[in-house]
């Protein structure tokens, strides 16, 4: 069958994907769900050099290493600039690019700049006056669109705070000249709005060399519609 990365978001872990991964397997395929460096399981390793690139690191050497092919390889939310760089880094390791509901940065562009200036600022605040100038602290369940109380303490409760400087760094692509041999497929959570993934949902919908798909829910799409998350995928 099919070989998957699945990279979580902000404050997130690989955790978050347990609802999607165990019935990809169930289904015959083979998935990875890498936690990023400082989060998650792995949030012991929290310092203040981690930063976008990384992450990128993270995965690149997850499929180096485990020697990954013809991957499936999904970004949730901010996880959508880490996948980017990784594509970039292993392009003929990738069959298909997936953002779920994610950034999608071009070279030279951070998250940051890919926010509305009311979430720039808030962030800027936030990690002024509560992540000790240098860490974001994770957003509450709530704010994605979460409604299930459970979910919400599922959620906050593993969720951790991470480094600003994912956030800031500037994404840059090493090897833009090189041809892509690998499909993009956007997923936009059509029910978490306002959101700064209208902006990508609306030109991926609109493109033609894009395979769009749209699901009915909040941000947190792993967990509130893991079935019609696992079918699209599952589909690819």
């Amino acid at each position: 069958m099919s070989t998957l990365v699945l990279v979580h978001g902000l404050g997130l872990g690989g955790w978050c994907w347990n609802r999607v991964a165990g019935p990809l397997r169930k289904a015959g395929h083979d998935v990875h769900t890498p936690t990023l460096t400082g989060l998650g399981d792995r949030s012991h390793l929290l310092n203040r050099k981690i930063n976008l690139e990384t992450h990128i690191e993270d995965v690149v050497n997850l499929m180096k290493w485990e020697d990954l092919t013809d991957v499936i390889l999904v970004g949730h939310s901010y996880g959508g600039s880490v996948v980017t760089g990784v594509a970039d880094r292993e392009t003929q390791r990738i069959y298909k690019l997936v953002y779920l509901d994610a950034f999608i940065p071009k070279n030279g562009e951070s998250v940051m700049d890919l926010q509305p200036p009311h979430r720039v600022a808030y962030y800027k605040d936030v990690v002024a006056e509560k992540g000790k100038g240098w860490l974001v602290p994770p957003n509450p369940a709530e704010l994605y669109g979460v409604t299930d109380s459970d979910d919400q303490i599922w959620i906050d409760n593993h969720s951790v705070p991470q480094p600003f400087s994912t956030m800031d760094q500037a994404l840059i692509l090493e090897n833009q000249a090189k041809e892509r041999p690998y499909s993009n497929v956007f997923i936009w959570a059509s029910n978490f709005t306002p959101s700064p993934f209208v902006q990508f949902a609306q030109k991926c919908r609109s493109d033609p060399a894009w395979d769009y798909y749209e699901i009915p829910s909040g941000h947190m799409v792993m967990m509130s519609n893991a079935e019609d998350l696992v079918s699209i995928l599952d589909g690819l």
